[in-house]
C-alpha cells in the first residue's frame, strides 16, 4: 500500500482515539462533527501529495486513443484511395474497349485502308467522361493487330484484336 495512505489511516486512528469515537457514537452520528472537520484537513493534505498523477494518467489514455485513432483513420483513407483507383482503372478499361470498338469497325464498316507499316495512334479520342483512347496499329502479313490505350487520371488499361485479313 502507498506510503501516504498508510499515514492517513494511522491519523484516522489517532483523531478516533483522540475524541474517543467508539463504534456505536460513530453510528450514533455523535462527535462527527470535530472528526469530519479533521478527516477533511488530512485528506486535503493527502491529495496535495499527490498532485499530477491524475493529469499524467489522463494524457496516457488520450494519447492512446489518439494514436488508435489516426490508425483507424490511415486505413479507411487507404480504402477510400484503392476504391478511387478502381474505378478510374474501369473507366481507363472502358476507354480502350470503346476505341477497340472503333477501330474493329472503321476497318470492316467504314473501308479503312490498312497502311503497310506499323502506326501509332492511328485513331484517337477524348470521350465525354474526361478519359480518352489512342488505337495503335501493327501488320504482321496476313495479320493485322489493333491495341487500344484508354486513360482516366492517370491510371491506363489496353486492350487488344488481332485478326487475319483477306
Amino acid at each position: 500500500m502507498n506510503k501516504a495512505f498508510k499515514n492517513f489511516f494511522k491519523k484516522v486512528f489517532n483523531i478516533f482515539k483522540k475524541y474517543k469515537v467508539s463504534s456505536e457514537n460513530l453510528i450514533a452520528g455523535k462527535a462527527l462533527r470535530p472528526l469530519n472537520f479533521n478527516l477533511m484537513i488530512i485528506m486535503s493534505n493527502l491529495f496535495k501529495q499527490q498532485r499530477g498523477v491524475i493529469l499524467l494518467l489522463t494524457m496516457f489514455i488520450l494519447t492512446g486513443i489518439l494514436v488508435i485513432t489516426l490508425t483507424a483513420a490511415d486505413l479507411v483513407l487507404a480504402g477510400i484511395r484503392m476504391n478511387r483507383l478502381t474505378g478510374y482503372s474501369t473507366l481507363a478499361f472502358f476507354a480502350s474497349e470503346a476505341g477497340l470498338e472503333r477501330s474493329l469497325w472503321e476497318a470492316r464498316k467504314n473501308g479503312y485502308v490498312y497502311p503497310d507499316i506499323d502506326t501509332p495512334n492511328v485513331f484517337t479520342s477524348d470521350l465525354a467522361n474526361a478519359s480518352s483512347y489512342k488505337v495503335d496499329f501493327a501488320t504482321s502479313s496476313p495479320n493485322v493487330t489493333f491495341t487500344s490505350i484508354g486513360d482516366f487520371s492517370g491510371a491506363k488499361r489496353s486492350v487488344e484484336s488481332t485478326y487475319e485479313t483477306q
